[in-house]
């Protein structure tokens, strides 16, 4: 029992603080051009049972799709707004959370947060949805989708000013899509 309340806790749903976790240091890199559009096949990571999720998979829905970690501390922020967010609207939005740790890690926060959240829950093993979605390494990293695949918004780090950004968004894809 003292494991699956570790594991809860470690996955942030106990956590309701804003903090900011974006890493907005200079870089010399050029920057590529922000991602527009998602191929509607792209991959969405597996789910515990093996199965690969594409994105085609939701089709008619606004999806979210975040990539985060047990160990990072803005990922388990982030967590239960995304579970309330997906929760508010499950016709209409799909949220699925992306992990981006090894399959055993995976399984054991797969397992103690089946029960508790309505989130998908996915991993990464061979890094293509990281790479679908052009995912910078940062976490939490969230990509908000329009029904036709193009990107509405995305979210680097975590903290109150991007919980509003990140219901902005959604609302805004939801109201486009309704027009």
């Amino acid at each position: 029992m003292n494991d699956r309340r570790s594991l809860l806790a470690a996955a942030g749903l106990m956590a309701l603080g804003s903090i900011a976790g974006a890493d907005d240091a200079p870089s010399d890199k050029p920057k590529r051009p922000p991602l527009q559009r998602v191929a509607p096949d792209a991959p969405l990571g597996r789910m515990l049972d093996g199965t690969e999720l594409k994105l085609s998979d939701h089709d008619g829905k606004v999806v979210v799709v975040s990539f985060w970690a047990s160990w990072c501390p803005y990922c388990r922020e982030e967590f239960p707004y995304l579970d309330r967010l997906q929760r508010a609207a499950p016709d209409r939005i799909k949220v699925v959370s992306v992990n981006t740790e090894e399959r055993d890690i995976f399984r054991k926060l797969s397992r103690a947060l089946a029960e508790h959240v309505q989130l998908t829950l996915t991993y990464d093993p061979s890094k293509v949805c990281q790479q679908a979605f052009e995912a910078p390494g940062s976490l939490p990293y969230t990509v908000v989708l329009r029904r036709d695949c193009s990107v509405a918004g995305i979210k680097t780090g975590w903290g109150e000013s991007s919980l509003k950004s990140l219901v902005a968004t959604v609302n805004a894809a939801l109201a486009a899509d309704a027009a």
